[in-house]
């Protein structure tokens, strides 16, 4: 499951009764008002996880109502993500990638590209056989297990696999330094390796028991396995991508226009 810090609900109930005096403002504005002066004082950290909402109703004590309309408030400037599966965290702005190569999607609003949030999960050594091995070559190759998303959407999971060249890196930088992070702008950087190009498979059935796990879905839940396999100068095979989307994701656009 994903570990993440909780935050300290001591510290909102003291904020919290702060603002009580403020008897203009509605409860559920005070509530968001408190969690803000957290957030911005920095006794809330990034990727924290805020408690439900049963939870919160409960020891602050306000209604459920109440504690939801005050955090629909924050999610919607941004101080917290909220997941229908995975939970409520403080917003890390860190964990948004500012550059996607393949899991970006159109806001069907405005035609704007969306970027996804990132958090790195594990990362392994790996020597388990599947298309992957196929791809790359080589019995030892290094995993990186990682969950992506965009605001209040559930979250996908997604496994990369490196050679062990070029991902054993990795294995030895923080987690937290992870989130965020663009793996195709690491190859650019460390070992001047562009993706030239991509091979795509998308098939549907049971996501593996780990993702199920990570997704909070029952396991043997069928979805959208996504596949990619890139390709470098001289058609080197770079990484292998799986993505394993869960029922009612949004759907997908291929393309194969990639910068410099």
């Amino acid at each position: 499951m994903i570990s993440a810090p909780q935050i300290a609900i001591d510290a909102l109930i003291a904020s919290a009764n702060g603002f009580a005096a403020d008897a203009d403002k509605p409860k559920y504005v005070r509530l968001a008002d408190a969690f803000a002066d957290c957030i911005v004082s920095g006794r809330f950290k990034p990727g924290q996880r805020v408690p439900t909402e049963m939870d919160l109703a409960r020891d602050l004590p306000l209604s459920v109502g109440t504690v939801q309309r005050a955090l629909s408030k924050l999610a919607e400037t941004g101080m917290i993500v909220r997941h229908r599966k995975t939970g409520t965290f403080i917003a890390d702005h860190q964990s948004q990638v500012n550059e996607v190569f393949v899991y970006r999607f159109k806001d069907p609003a405005t035609g704007k590209t969306m970027l996804p949030f990132v958090r790195t999960l594990f990362v392994s050594v790996d020597e388990s056989d599947g298309p992957w091995r196929a791809a790359l070559g080589g019995d030892r190759l290094v995993r990186l297990d990682r969950l992506v998303w965009f605001d209040q959407q559930p979250p996908a999971f997604s496994s990369v696999y490196f050679s062990y060249e070029h991902g054993r890196e990795y294995l030895d930088i923080p987690i937290e330094d992870l989130h965020g992070s663009s793996l195709h702008r690491m190859l650019i950087e460390r070992f001047n390796l562009p993706t030239i190009r991509m091979e795509h498979s998308v098939s549907c059935h049971s996501l593996d028991d780990h993702a199920c796990e990570q997704l909070f879905l029952p396991k043997k839940t069928t979805g959208l396995i996504w596949d990619i396999k890139d390709f470098s100068f001289q058609d080197t095979p770079l990484l292998f991508q799986r993505y394993q989307l869960p029922p009612g994701h949004r759907p997908i656009e291929i393309t194969e226009d990639f910068g410099p």
